[in-house]
């Protein structure tokens, strides 16, 4: 009778064993999916083809797997801080260090297709060797110069064009491409310095003759303009006109306040005038 008592409590552990074991059971049941994420569903290691959206879903413990992918946009950076920059060759064959971020995100609808592909790591697998290798096909149709001045701009819209139509046959959407920086040989760098201040030099000479042809120009037109109205002038003066100008000016003398006397020349037609001061 004692044996039995001892063992009577053994019954009541079991049971909660059990109890709590089902919780956890029916709690594995459950898998929630957040927001800016998507989930793929493994039965037994066989892909299922419809997404899991957010919120709960029922899954199989034990039977069921399922991998969560972000659907926000992500970014991979190819830089000399990362310590992975790209090199590349420009049309010349001269070497270029270029750091380069590629923002992106997957298709939400095709995460299966994803994982099936290239699995959970594919920004390695995929992203990253196709975004060198497009760096790599757009910088060899430029000139180094290029890579260093005025087309920079350019460059890196056809690298974000590059990476874009290549991913999306992969159901990544490229969202932008950003050329942060590119180092090239400092030889190189100082060349193309050179270049650059020479075709500055040719430029603002180039500024000087055409600044100093326009003033010739103006000049010449400044003095047809002149010879133009003096002969206009000298066509509309008459011998009347003349004589009355005259008038006019010996009368203005005349009653100045400074004179005390005026001497002019005259013939016929002129009377003298004197002017005595009163003063």
């Amino acid at each position: 009778m004692e044996e039995k008592s001892k063992k009577l409590p053994a019954r009541p552990i079991v049971v909660m064993i059990l109890f709590f074991g089902i919780i956890i059971f029916f709690l594995n049941c459950f898998i929630t999916i957040d927001a800016g994420e998507v989930g793929v569903k493994l039965r037994l290691g066989k892909i299922d083809k419809e997404e899991l959206y957010p919120g709960f879903h029922l899954v199989i413990p034990g039977v069921d797997k399922v991998v969560i992918f972000s659907t926000r946009v992500e970014k991979i950076d190819m830089t000399q801080r990362t310590r992975n920059p790209i090199s590349a060759l420009s049309i010349e064959g001269l070497p270029a260090i270029l750091d380069v971020t590629v923002l992106y995100r997957i298709v939400p609808s095709k995460a299966d297709e994803i994982y099936k592909n290239f699995g959970e790591d594919y920004a390695d697998k995929l992203i990253v060797p196709i975004a060198r290798e497009s760096v790599r096909n757009v910088v060899a149709q430029y000139k180094i110069e290029d890579l260093y001045s005025s087309k920079r701009a350019e460059l890196q819209k056809s690298i974000f064009n590059e990476i874009k139509n290549r991913l999306k046959s992969d159901n990544i959407q490229v969202v932008d491409v950003l050329l942060r920086n590119v180092k090239l040989p400092a030889k190189v760098v100082e060349k193309i310095e050179e270049k650059l201040r020479a075709k500055e030099e040719a430029e603002k000479m180039k500024f000087v003759i055409e600044k100093e042809k326009l003033e010739a120009e103006r000049k010449i037109t400044e003095a047809k303009g002149i010879a133009e109205s003096n002969k206009i002038i000298a066509n509309s003066l008459s011998k009347a006109y003349l004589q009355w100008y005259y008038l006019q000016m010996i009368k203005s003398l005349a009653n100045g306040p400074n004179n005390t006397f005026i001497i002019t020349p005259y013939d016929r037609n002129l009377v003298p005038l004197l002017n005595l001061n009163k003063k």
